[in-house]
């Protein structure tokens, strides 16, 4: 039986694997003309690996259009969630960088190209600071009666985020409104904001704690008096700038305080303002500087600075 076989195997050997090498070619013509090599274009979601504790991570992109070749009949069962894209910020530091792209696709395909082949990564660290925190009292209370104290449990607290965030915290402030019901003291939790140096509310930062406990002392018999805002302006404007002026709003102020106490006040100035980084017409907000025995109902004001470029000679 084995030389049967031998002989079945051996008869006609040339003209057998002539046979095999043509199938073989004409399988592959077959293949190659029914399931040609093509090409294709998937968005895939970009996603970040070995992220860093500690901080906010933001990315400008976040799909990659993908470009590849692989056989037609792959195309059929595959998606864009076949493919994985990704960013590795295993040494990345904080800031803004563009980090590679790197591409894993599914066994038989071929990447082409990628766009974008980088991407911008912001690495912003988590941070504290302190900062002065501020009451203001707006309204008006009962007829015959003035604010005469307003105690705040503390003149500071903690704001915690992004570090671009947090640096750009001038102070945090919260507001107390008065009506005409208002006759006594009384206490009360009021809400905290951070605020930048124009006024803006700056997002992404948590107020530690959010809430200021407060404590409003009613007086009556107090005098009230209208006195004058004056500005304290620094002198510490960089060179090759000049100041030219600066205008307070509100100009004039409702002053409150027994006879003795207000008798000498005719004008109130606000805490000294930096011009340092002004270059151009900016706003403040500041607090005013109240003499002992003087109470107002809003504690600070809005001060317009005046600075323009020194002319070359």
């Amino acid at each position: 039986m084995i030389s049967s076989l031998r002989h079945m195997i051996q008869h006609n050997l040339v003209a057998k694997i002539v046979a095999l090498v043509v199938a073989v070619v004409l399988w592959g013509y077959v293949m190659n003309d029914q399931n040609p090599a093509i090409e294709g274009t998937y968005n895939v979601q970009i996603k970040l690996k070995n992220v860093p504790e500690g901080y906010k991570v933001s990315q400008e992109n976040g799909t990659v259009k993908v470009k590849v070749r692989g056989a037609r009949s792959l195309f059929v069962s595959t998606n864009s969630e076949d493919f994985k894209a990704y960013v590795d910020l295993k040494d990345a530091e904080s800031g803004k960088k563009a980090y590679k792209v790197q591409v894993d696709t599914p066994q038989g395909f071929e990447v082409v190209d990628e766009k974008p082949s980088t991407v911008e990564v912001t690495l912003d660290r988590i941070v504290e600071r302190k900062v002065r925190a501020i009451v203001n009292v707006n309204g008006a209370p009962a007829p015959g009666v003035a604010v005469a104290k307003v105690s705040q449990a503390s003149s500071e607290v903690v704001v915690e985020g992004p570090e671009s965030a947090v640096n750009e915290v001038e102070r945090v402030i919260g507001y107390i409104g008065l009506t005409g019901k208002n006759d006594s003291d009384f206490d009360i939790q009021v809400p905290l904001t951070a605020i930048n140096a124009e006024g803006r509310e700056v997002q992404e930062v948590v107020v530690k704690p959010s809430k200021m406990y407060v404590t409003i002392q009613m007086a009556r018999g107090l005098m009230k008096k209208i006195v004058t805002v004056q500005a304290a302006i620094g002198d510490d404007l960089d060179k090759g700038y000049e100041f030219v002026g600066s205008k307070v709003d509100p100009l004039k102020i409702e002053i409150a305080g027994n006879e003795k106490a207000i008798a000498g006040v005719d004008t109130l100035l606000t805490e000294k303002i930096s011009l340092a980084g002004v270059t151009g017409n900016t706003d403040r907000t500041v607090k005013l500087v109240l003499p002992e025995g003087i109470a107002v109902t809003n504690q600070e004001v809005v001060v317009h600075l005046l600075v323009k470029e020194k002319k070359k000679e």
